[in-house]
């Protein structure tokens, strides 16, 4: 397991605390809930029994005429309500007639109307307790008047009473909770499967088999199984590419690798002076050319890999044109070729790696001195502005281009006649690998005499920060 998947928890466990978690607060504040439902719910019950036993003490000291409660009826009233009870009886003038002389004493700003009993909490020697007032009229003529009965109880039981319902209650609400959380792993379980079929898909997958992936998956995973086929497809196109480099690259540097050998096994048995220097100048040129073989073969492999698209200030087309224009001067001359440079009126500010424009603009000259100026002429070289383009023409008075080959020649090594300097057919594709990369192109213009090849580049508008929007729009990209 890597570092970056032990720290970051799984799909299947973030669903499942995403689920249970508010479900566990949920039960939490149901179980507040039924804690204040039960204690109201324990004092109604314990203030109506209460209330009842307040009745039952009035009645049962009138038919005593003021004598104690029976302790047969106390015992079973403490039976049923599981707290002791406490009463006192007083007559209309406030005369203590029977129970507890020390009962709770209500606030003074308790009303206690005729009638109705009135409920309150105190405490009794300590212990909290609950007591009821009653007034009752009694006509008697030792109660005649409103006679005052208070009971009181101690609240143990109502506590008791409140909490088993809220255990019932909590333990109800555990048992839903864990049941719903094993339904709900087993569903998360079960809703996951497609992603794990999918992982097996991927996991099938090899650099020699990136078939699109066809199993069926949901709605919301699709996006992402398109992507995958997506990327899938741009590998295979990449090792298709990269395969068939390699397999044409290996082929043409056969033959000069052969030609070194060759030519270095000749200077080794040569016999004479003359021949081994003979034979190290055939050496020399030959390595030469395989020098500029692999140096086109890396040029062409950066170009289609957009590797040297580092992000550089816009270069002004026709100062470039001249720099690598006055790089080839020795060799005209020594060709007798005359190259022509007819600037733009205008500065044309082209976005890009400048290593790689001069690189394309390189091989453009170097093709029309190789291929159109072989036996001295005239190569014309023609900076202008085409709307939104900057535009380079390379002229030549040769042989030119059959136009059913304009096309075939910007293919990777593709060579029109037998080319005894060492080209081995990339230069023309490194140049539209270039300007494809830049946001133009290159092709062949038909002419009656020679070739003209015309580089077309997007020409970068200065922003306010000093980029170009052609900047800007490669590193979107």
């Amino acid at each position: 397991m890597s570092a970056a998947s032990a720290r970051t928890p799984s799909l299947r466990a973030r669903l499942f605390v995403l689920l249970v978690v508010p479900l566990v607060f949920v039960a939490l504040a149901s179980s507040v809930v039924r804690y204040w439902a039960a204690q109201d719910m324990s004092k109604d019950l314990y203030d109506d029994t209460l209330k009842v036993v307040a009745h039952a003490v009035a009645r049962e000291v009138v038919l005593t005429k003021g004598d104690l409660v029976a302790d047969a009826l106390l015992d079973s009233l403490v039976g049923a309500l599981g707290d002791p009870i406490f009463y006192q009886v007083r007559a209309a003038d406030g005369r203590f007639v029977t129970g507890h002389s020390d009962a709770p004493v209500p606030s003074a700003s308790l009303d206690v109307p005729g009638g109705t009993p009135v409920f309150f909490d105190s405490t009794y020697h300590g212990r909290p307790v609950r007591a009821v007032v009653l007034r009752e009229f009694i006509a008697d003529i030792d109660f005649d008047g409103w006679t005052t009965v208070q009971v009181w109880q101690t609240v143990t039981q109502r506590q008791a009473l409140s909490l088993s319902l809220v255990g019932q209650s909590v333990f109800n609400l555990l048992l839903i909770v864990g049941s719903a959380a094993v339904l709900f792993w087993f569903g998360i379980n079960r809703g996951l499967t497609p992603l794990t079929d999918l992982r097996s898909a991927v996991g099938l997958r090899s650099a020699s088999d990136l078939r699109p992936i066809r199993r069926p998956v949901p709605h919301e995973v699709a996006p992402l199984v398109e992507t995958i086929n997506s990327l899938f497809a741009r590998l295979r196109e990449e090792l298709d590419r990269r395969n068939a480099f390699i397999g044409n690259a290996a082929h043409q540097l056969r033959n000069p690798v052969a030609a070194i050998q060759a030519q270095a096994e000749a200077a080794l048995t040569a016999s004479t002076d003359s021949g081994r220097t003979a034979r190290l100048d055939d050496l020399a040129q030959a390595a030469r050319q395989l020098s500029r073989m692999s140096h086109q073969l890396l040029n062409f492999d950066i170009a289609n890999e957009g590797r040297g698209d580092d992000l550089q200030p816009p270069a002004d087309l026709t100062p470039l044109v001249a720099d690598v224009a006055r790089r080839h001067v020795p060799r005209a001359l020594a060709a007798h070729v005359d190259i022509e440079l007819e600037p733009a009126p205008e500065p044309l500010l082209v976005a890009g790696n400048r290593v790689m424009l001069e690189e394309a603009i390189d091989n453009l000259i170097d093709n029309g001195l190789k291929y159109g100026c072989a036996e001295g002429g005239r190569l014309s070289l023609v900076v202008e502005r085409m709307g939104t383009m900057a535009a380079l023409t390379v002229s030549d008075d040769g042989p030119g281009i059959p136009p059913e080959a304009s096309e075939q020649v910007f293919g990777r090594f593709v060579r029109l006649s037998d080319d005894s300097d060492g080209g081995c057919g990339l230069g023309l594709s490194i140049v539209r690998a270039i300007a494809q990369r830049a946001g133009g192109d290159v092709d062949i213009v038909a002419v009656e005499r020679g070739c003209t090849m015309r580089l077309r580049l997007p020409i970068a508008q200065p922003q306010g920060n000093g980029q170009s929007s052609a900047i800007g729009s490669m590193a979107a990209e």
